[in-house]
């Protein structure tokens, strides 16, 4: 389970990073829907430009705001099998931390993603259902972290 767990960890912190790549594409899309297509022209996509306009500004921090949580969310289930993997106890409810926090980030993260590159408002309502399943996935990592159990004794180890 503990390696289970840190694939997708690990294939999650991927994904943040393509996302993150991604955002020079998606930035030009934000400001081509947000912006008058003569002035969408002549509006530079660079990265470090502030954006042209409030609906461009707010859709931008938007997926900025989904690649952020994707991130840590990938690289909580990273540790979270670290832990797994060392300890004797706590296996199942990690590899269910791990599941919720999976959904969580496709509701939280995904619909970012979809509200911001595709003006998708309409599904602003899974972003707070996403966000609870994160805070979840935290009290059940919680779980696994009271429940730690050492596979290696101290006395072993001196």
């Amino acid at each position: 389970m503990a390696k289970f767990v840190l694939f997708l960890g690990v294939l999650f912190a991927m994904t943040a990073v393509v996302a993150g790549a991604m955002e020079h594409a998606v930035r030009g899309m934000i400001i081509r829907d947000t912006t008058d297509t003569q002035v969408a022209e002549k509006v530079s996509e660079e990265l470090s430009d502030p954006a042209p306009n409030a609906a461009a500004a707010k859709r931008l921090v938007q997926y900025e705001t989904g690649v952020r949580y994707h991130m840590y969310h990938g690289l909580a289930m990273i540790g979270l099998g670290a832990i797994m993997a060392i300890s004797a106890r706590g296996q199942l409810l990690g590899l269910l931390s791990a599941l919720v926090m999976v959904v969580g980030v496709k509701l939280f993260s995904g619909t970012l993603y979809l509200i911001s590159a595709f003006g998708m408002a309409e599904l602003t309502m899974l972003v707070p259902i996403g966000g609870s399943l994160l805070i979840l996935g935290w009290l059940m990592f919680l779980g696994v972290v009271l429940l730690f159990d050492p596979l290696v004794d101290k006395e072993d180890l001196d």
